[in-house]
């Protein structure tokens, strides 16, 4: 059992939750006469307000459909950078889900990533993932809600500066080619608390 442990949240860092939900709703509204295409680069908000014609209700209904993990699209060197990373650390995502999407979620964990733990935080139970003894790992999460109520001892926010975490002043790697890089400092000393790649 390796001593050293990486807590890798799922939506928004290792998966392009973004991309998935917009070409889903492309897909589903295109024949519609209001309908224009979106950029899954111009979506900015936390609920999906850039894709007009879908509810709320219907945008979050993607995430219990079989077809969100049959369209999955990855954050880019992510799969690469976490298979070499598990060589060294134990991998354990930690992912907020409501049921259907958490069981969906850890099927499609333990066919992509076999070597990986997973943790489903029920989001009708809690409101972050502070409950967790993230304590003995490195922490990676696109929220800064959830890195700061965390316990983690090293914790890095993931991708472009986006309004759920845009005041977040910790460290930040904007790919997993960073993370990786990150990780390579940290091993070798380089690395304290507020750095940023």
């Amino acid at each position: 059992m390796k001593e050293k442990k990486l807590f890798l949240d799922v939506d928004g860092t290792v998966i392009n939750t973004i991309a998935i939900v917009t070409n889903l709703y492309n897909d589903d509204f295109k024949w519609y006469s209001k309908f224009k295409p979106v950029d899954w680069r111009d979506v900015k908000t936390w609920d999906f307000e850039e894709l007009e014609l879908a509810s709320k209700d219907y945008i979050n209904h993607y995430f219990n459909q079989p077809r969100f993990f049959r369209e999955v699209v990855f954050m880019d060197n992510a799969v690469e950078v976490i298979e070499r990373l598990s060589q060294r650390y134990e991998i354990v995502f930690c992912s907020m889900c409501y049921s259907p999407n958490g069981r969906a979620k850890e099927e499609f964990i333990k066919e992509t990533f076999p070597y990986a733990k997973f943790i489903n935080v029920n989001m009708k139970d809690y409101p972050d993932k502070s409950h967790l003894d993230l304590s003995d790992g490195i922490f990676i999460d696109d929220s800064a809600e959830n890195l700061e109520t965390s316990n983690a001892a090293i914790k890095v926010c993931f991708g472009e500066i986006l309004p759920w975490n845009e005041n977040y002043d910790g460290d930040r790697c904007y790919s997993w080619l960073d993370f990786e890089e990150f990780i390579q400092e940290l091993e070798e000393g380089g690395v304290t608390n507020g750095d940023e790649n």
